[in-house]
């Protein structure tokens, strides 16, 4: 008599981690790849275009060169790839805000924790969080304000609202992160709805 065995059954090979990604901002919105040898002719362009028509205030345009050059590289320091900044305007009112495309390379070996469990972890400690799906995979969402900093915001003394939408890197430990913020905390209900409409649109390309 004879004994069945247990046959295994092989498990269905993981997908590869995505090559690439692609993101789109809307008109008025100018992308800074953060590279050091590459980013000062689009802050360059950016400042020509906050200036546009004025022409006396050379003091207030090295001013904003110097805080952008500053800005790439606090973001490339911490792991950014991208910059994108908002040039539009509504009702001929400037929208300030940015976006800095973080990735956050795998810890070790072992497998990180899943969104959801982060998110449980960020509400226990009283953060506006939440889980959302997004076409690119689930997403935690993260609200909060920084306090002004002149020094570091161009003599900005408002506070600065900020947006964090996370992704995990299908296939892999790492995370991309989706860093929005504005100074404009009259309009953040609104301007949400735009950043999460911007996070809508990542792809993974493989």
């Amino acid at each position: 008599m004879t004994q069945d065995a247990a046959i295994p059954v092989p498990q269905e090979a993981q997908a590869p981690p995505p090559r690439d990604y692609r993101i789109a901002t809307p008109e008025g919105w100018e992308r800074i790849i953060l590279d050091s040898d590459l980013w000062e002719p689009v802050i360059a362009r950016v400042v020509d275009k906050e200036f546009r028509g004025v022409d006396n205030a050379p003091h207030l345009k090295a001013q904003m060169r110097d805080m952008l050059r500053a800005q790439a590289a606090a973001a490339k320091a911490n792991g950014g790839l991208e910059l994108y900044l908002s040039l539009m305007r509504l009702a001929n009112m400037p929208l300030p805000g940015s976006l800095v495309v973080t990735f956050v390379p795998p810890r070790g070996d072992s497998a990180p924790p899943p969104l959801s469990d982060l998110a449980m972890q960020y509400a226990a400690a009283g953060e506006n969080v939440r889980m959302m799906d997004f076409p690119a995979g689930p997403a935690l969402r993260r609200k909060w304000q920084e306090a002004p900093n002149p020094a570091e915001q161009a003599g900005n003394t408002r506070p600065v609202a900020h947006l964090d939408i996370q992704f995990q890197v299908p296939g892999s430990g790492a995370f991309l992160l989706l860093s929005f913020s504005t100074p404009m905390i009259e309009l953040t209900e609104a301007l949400d709805g735009l950043f999460e409409s911007i996070a809508s649109t990542l792809r993974w390309v493989r």
